[in-house]
């Protein structure tokens, strides 16, 4: 089979590799549909996530048919088509029982390296799926791949990121960065019915993006946020920020922006930065800080019925449609912000 493989920063491969087997019993082999390039890829890319190795194959947002299974999965079976999880989970732990599936005990993230589990990843035309019972979910028949791709990462770490920030009606709600994520996470902001969704960047192209789904946009590029926030809002702060970009300056943003009491929401993934912000400040304002990581295994089946309903439409984010060809291609010009967001036909 054909896959994107990692073998050093800048340096992504397609190669050709055996067809994955079932290694255990809860074991399914999927064949990929779709996949997507996530942001948190780009991290990889660089060479800032620690102990993955040369050959890796990578990728984590797939979606696929099932090809085969092991004796002991009993809620898929070969054809279905189904949304893998970012990540794994056993389901039956004392985290998964609660519905904390990041605390698992066979917790791995797909294509992501030794120190988050060592799985092959999904940049694939075939992919090994542990756990599969609790990995895996079978897509309602009303849904096109694209449609529903996203729920296994960035939209369900956008609405995950929503429900950190404790979303009330009436608020202000900032979305710092207008990437993916960020326009997900704008677009689930407004199911809570708050009074505003503004969305911070400086690329023209994404905030004009978020003006047509009905945030209003802010460009940091022309002047200060946080004048301009306050021109919209007669003066005041926003209740909510959730920072979708995993930088220090974009931080500082979130912390500037916030109003006194203050909810903050951190979805964009900080690696090898300080974290820059005074604790000191922190508690005097009264913030409340909530680091996120997506939870696709505890909000898939509430997602899928948004999308369902039309509430949510987070196949309008795609900018370019690839095969695996030109994925080392697309990264790179990912990485010069060329295109927003990329799903891959293996």
């Amino acid at each position: 089979m054909r896959a994107v493989c990692w073998y050093g920063p800048g340096d992504v491969r397609v190669e050709e590799l055996e067809k994955p087997d079932i290694m255990d019993p809860d074991d399914a082999i999927l064949r990929v549909t779709t996949a997507a390039i996530c942001g948190s890829d780009l991290h990889l890319y660089h060479g800032k996530v620690p102990k993955v190795r040369p050959g890796t194959t990578i990728g984590h947002e797939f979606v696929g048919v099932v090809d085969s299974v092991g004796p002991g999965v009993r809620t898929v079976q070969p054809g279905d088509r189904c949304l893998a999880s970012m990540f794994t989970a056993c389901g039956r732990c004392p985290a998964c029982l609660r519905g904390n599936h990041l605390g698992c005990d066979r917790y791995a993230i797909f294509g992501y390296g030794d120190l988050f589990g060592g799985l092959a990843g999904g940049q694939a035309e075939y992919v090994r799926v542990p756990l599969a019972d609790m990995t895996l979910s079978v897509i309602p028949s009303g849904l096109a791949d694209e449609d529903i791709l996203f729920a296994g990462d960035i939209l369900a770490t956008a609405y995950t990121g929503c429900v950190a920030g404790d979303i009330e009606h009436g608020d202000v709600v900032v979305v710092v960065g207008a990437g993916p994520v960020g326009q997900l996470a704008a677009e689930c902001a407004m199911l809570f019915a708050p009074a505003q969704v503004f969305v911070v960047d400086v690329l023209a192209d994404r905030l004009r993006q978020a003006a047509e789904l009905g945030a209003t946009p802010i460009d940091a590029s022309t002047g200060d946020p946080l004048a301009q926030l306050r021109e919209h809002t007669g003066g005041a702060r926003a209740d909510v920020v959730i920072e979708a970009v995993g930088n220090a300056g974009a931080l500082d943003t979130t912390w500037r922006l916030a109003a006194t009491g203050a909810r903050l929401s951190l979805v964009g993934f900080l690696t090898d930065e300080p974290f820059p912000q005074s604790a000191g400040q922190t508690w005097l304002r009264a913030l409340t800080v909530r680091p996120v990581l997506g939870q696709p295994i505890r909000y898939r089946e509430r997602l899928t019925r948004l999308i369902l309903a039309g509430r949510v439409r987070p196949a309008r984010i795609i900018s370019e449609r690839i095969t695996l060809d030109a994925v080392p291609d697309t990264y790179r010009r990912l990485d010069r912000r060329e295109l927003t967001k990329a799903v891959i036909t293996p």
